[in-house]
């Protein structure tokens, strides 16, 4: 055996000091070269002890993260740590009933990383039905024209990680695509270009510019009666709303784009299992959508 630098007998009523006998215990042995074993007591002839503090240090497990994070999201995000209700909508029929509380991404991801703060925007932690862009100039439901608000509550936060997932509700809102010229010339949120310039130039006079956006595309959906593949009534899918984040981040720094569509493994085909209503993810849908996110945010721990 090599040089012991520690004993320790671990037993049900604390450390005890004591010739081992025929009782079940364990002992684990800490060498000077770092390394420790496990020892049967009935191998151990006899333990001595030293004045050392007894309690163990365990390291945190998670992810120490050095830049605070606002989350800012739709109604999926609203739905953490709070009660969701299956049913049915549009061509999608759920095979569940009842209610859940729903362990949603602000709670998985915070059992992941541990930001020095972090802050959930809107009522109750998210922006139910609303979209990036707006229908119009003075949409109140356009998150581009919230952030204009005064009295909107967002805080400033300096040396952040700020969020961004709404595309499903451009596309289910209908809100003009616009061009990337809209973005490049501030052209307001009545298109999702300008939408996203309006919110980007918000996050920056509240973060600074050296903020960080994690941005994201949609998971799949069939909720009344817009789905992953259909077209709205101003002729885009959700791959257009995606394309044109991509575009925006690409003419930036410190943008990073996580692909919840194509690898949380939410599939058009699994939607009644890991969805309340085809749109909103019941606990099942959450742990798979925020595995993408854990990757991407997993990179930033050092920014």
């Amino acid at each position: 055996m090599k040089r012991i630098n520690r004993l320790c007998l671990l037993a049900p009523l604390g450390l005890l000091c004591l010739s081992a006998q025929a009782q079940d215990y364990s002992m684990v042995v800490n060498t000077i070269e770092g390394n420790s074993a496990v020892y049967p007591t009935s191998q151990v002839e006899s333990v001595v002890f030293t004045d050392e503090p007894t309690e163990p240090v365990t390291p945190s497990t998670k992810i120490q993260m050095k830049r605070n994070i606002v989350f800012l999201g739709h109604s999926i995000w609203r739905n953490d740590n709070y009660y969701v209700k299956y049913q049915n909508s549009g061509s999608f029929v759920t095979p569940f009933t009842g209610t859940f509380k729903g362990r949603g991404y602000q709670t998985l991801l915070q059992e992941v990383f541990d930001f020095p703060s972090a802050t959930s925007l809107g009522p109750n932690g998210g922006y139910s039905g609303y979209s990036l862009g707006g229908t119009s100039a003075t949409d109140d439901k356009s998150i581009a024209v919230v952030s204009q608000q005064a009295d909107n509550g967002w805080p400033s936060v300096q040396n952040a990680i700020w969020t961004i997932d709404f595309i499903t509700n451009d596309f289910k809102r209908n809100v003009p695509l616009g061009t990337f010229s809209d973005y490049k010339n501030a052209t307001g949120p009545a298109t999702f270009y300008g939408a996203v310039r309006q919110l980007y130039d918000k996050i920056k006079e509240l973060s600074g510019s050296d903020v960080i956006i994690v941005f994201a595309n949609a998971v799949k959906r069939n909720n009344s009666n817009y789905t992953s593949t259909s077209q709205n009534t101003v002729g885009c899918t959700l791959a257009d709303y995606e394309l044109a984040l991509l575009t925006c981040a690409a003419y930036n720094t410190n943008w990073y784009f996580v692909d919840q569509n194509r690898l949380s493994g939410i599939t058009d085909e699994n939607l009644p299992a890991v969805t309340a209503d085809g749109l909103h993810l019941n606990n099942l849908g959450y742990t798979m959508a925020v595995r993408p996110w854990i990757d991407v945010l997993r990179t930033l721990a050092n920014k």
